[in-house]
């Protein structure tokens, strides 16, 4: 596996979306201290949770990141949470390129990213859309997760050699995603949908047949990619100030094409 692509620095594989390359490069870069690099480590944990359709827990899992920054940098200004207990951080003010506090200010800001795009996931849940089931919407928008976090993620498609046993279970989950297996896109959609009600239950494969399984909710998935602004998708306080991952980009673009490509597949 070609663990950076050419990228050295952990937190700009981060603001890319590399999180194996961190994962990797963390384990022996030492240019942040201890405190620092822990955190680099739980946010590239939460990103590979995501990628998994593990949505609920990356969330816990950055909420840790943040108190633990929060602690830090008292001053950091948080998100009220309408009576949640996680901790969300708000962007603070940009320092400067050269000053003491950049490393800290940039992993600020990946949690920010990530914590805001999955606020914005959970309204989408809430919300709904014209024209579709509730539970046909999250199938969609767990199959979006998917396109972005897995399909173009070239790292996704690597020999790979897990860090350790955990992110082992999330690689086959992963690899399940990959592999098109209607099981692992109903996984993630039930837990797309715990995200934003925790009690909630389980998918069904009623949902998956009645959209015409793999191809109906691939071409549903990609019509509604092709319709969103440009990435990355969150909230307008963040518009412009956050960093896009690449794959998400490059899914982005690719459903805007004319013409969808491979929109066939397998259904297993």
């Amino acid at each position: 596996m070609d663990t950076a692509r050419g990228v050295t620095d952990p937190i700009h594989a981060l603001e890319i979306g590399q999180w194996r390359s961190a994962q990797l490069l963390l384990r022996s870069d030492r240019r942040y201290d201890a405190i620092l690099a822990a955190e680099l480590r739980t946010i590239a944990l939460a990103m590979a949770y995501r990628a998994a359709g593990e949505h609920g827990k990356a969330w816990s899992t950055l909420a840790i990141a943040a108190a633990n920054l929060h602690r830090r940098f008292s001053w950091l200004p948080v998100l009220r949470s309408n009576g949640n207990d996680a901790i969300q951080l708000a962007l603070p003010p940009e320092p400067a390129p050269d000053s003491a506090g950049r490393a800290a200010y940039r992993t600020i800001r990946l949690i920010c990213r990530e914590q805001g795009e999955l606020r914005h996931l959970r309204r989408q849940v809430s919300e709904g859309k014209a024209g579709l089931t509730e539970d046909r919407r999250i199938l969609v928008l767990a199959f979006i997760e998917a396109v972005c976090w897995v399909e173009f993620d070239l790292d996704a498609w690597a020999p790979k050699n897990p860090p350790n046993d955990d992110v082992a279970v999330l690689e086959r989950h992963i690899a399940e995603l990959a592999d098109r297996r209607r099981d692992a896109f109903l996984r993630s959609a039930s837990n797309l949908r715990r995200l934003a009600r925790p009690t909630a239950g389980a998918m069904t494969k009623s949902v998956w047949d009645r959209a015409d399984q793999y191809s109906g909710v691939r071409w549903l998935a990609l019509s509604e990619l092709a319709g969103r602004c440009e990435p990355p998708w969150t909230e307008p306080a963040l518009a412009g100030r956050v960093p896009v991952r690449t794959w998400a980009q490059n899914a982005w673009q690719m459903a805007r094409r004319p013409v969808h490509d491979g929109l066939a597949g397998a259904s297993v």
